[in-house]
């Protein structure tokens, strides 16, 4: 293991890289497993879908795990033929180098990635933090987007920082000091619609084994987009705690020349089992219709 690691200990990262792989085996989909370099160091791509199917790239949020963000988005891959990268830095499979979400380094890994992949222009699916990093990629490279899908996005527009210290940090910590199923619940309960048991597995083996980063990616200006002309979807929850829609919607429609649709949507940052099945269908549906 590095010198610096992400984790707090060896042991904790063999737990998190079993976990990662339970959870990938609860997807029960084929998968293939490409392992490519990039500028800042080596990283781990799972790829799904029809080996015929066009491409698109997700990527998974912050301090999360890239097979809960493929489950987010699971239908489309009867659709699409689509690549998931670790990001690197975060749990998973790629080098644990963690890169500064003020600057542009995030993006500049995703630039490796497209290179090393082949992929010179292709519809992107983010979520959350994922959000911010392809706001970089928009505003240093944005000809490689050819569609963007920005669910409950960073980059855009944050909510207010008391009321995540106090309903989501505070939760944590009294977690890890005295956790039960109750602290457990009541720590996650503010990002989930409803109860998602494959979230909570995954949140107490981060909150136990994992050094979380605390940055999220900073908001782009509309300077910065000012190449950026891709058909552009942003989807946003009325009661995210990170990322409000009452607060992104209204900011969306002023930083992006080609923002073609928005939805409102409900509940928190987790959305709901039906509410994930309307919002792939309105992906597939968009990224149809501007191909």
């Amino acid at each position: 293991m590095p010198k610096k690691s992400i984790y707090k200990n060896s042991k904790c990262e063999k737990e998190m890289l079993e976990l990662y792989d339970t959870l990938l085996s609860r997807l029960d989909i084929e998968y293939e497993e490409i392992m490519i370099n990039t500028r800042f160091g080596y990283t781990h791509i799972l790829v799904v879908g029809d080996k015929d199917a066009p491409p698109l790239v997700t990527i998974h949020g912050g301090n999360g795990i890239n097979p809960l963000n493929l489950r987010l988005f699971l239908t489309l891959t009867k659709h699409f033929r689509i690549y998931a990268p670790d990001v690197i830095g975060f749990p998973g499979r790629s080098a644990q180098v963690r890169l500064s979400p003020k600057d542009n380094s995030y993006g500049e890994w995703v630039i490796d990635v497209l290179d090393q992949l082949n992929l010179k222009s292709v519809p992107f699916v983010t979520s959350s933090f994922s959000s911010g990093i392809l706001l970089q990629v928009a505003a240093i490279a944005p000809a490689r987007i050819s569609q963007a899908v920005l669910h409950v996005p960073s980059g855009i527009s944050h909510g207010a920082i008391l009321p995540m210290i106090t309903k989501l940090m505070i939760p944590w910590i009294l977690y890890t000091i005295f956790p039960s199923r109750n602290r457990l619940l009541k720590a996650f309960a503010p990002m989930m619609t409803e109860t998602n048991e494959d979230f909570l597995e995954f949140s107490d083996a981060m909150l136990r084994t994992y050094k979380m980063e605390m940055k999220g990616p900073r908001e782009v200006s509309k300077e910065e987009l000012k190449g950026f002309i891709a058909p552009t979807f942003v989807i946003a929850a009325k009661d995210d705690i990170f990322f409000p829609a009452d607060s992104v919607i209204p900011r969306a429609k002023t930083i992006f020349q080609n923002l073609v649709k928005t939805e409102c949507i409900d509940g928190g940052n987790l959305s709901s089992k039906n509410t994930l099945e309307y919002v792939n269908h309105k992906i597939v549906e968009f990224i149809n219709e501007y191909n």
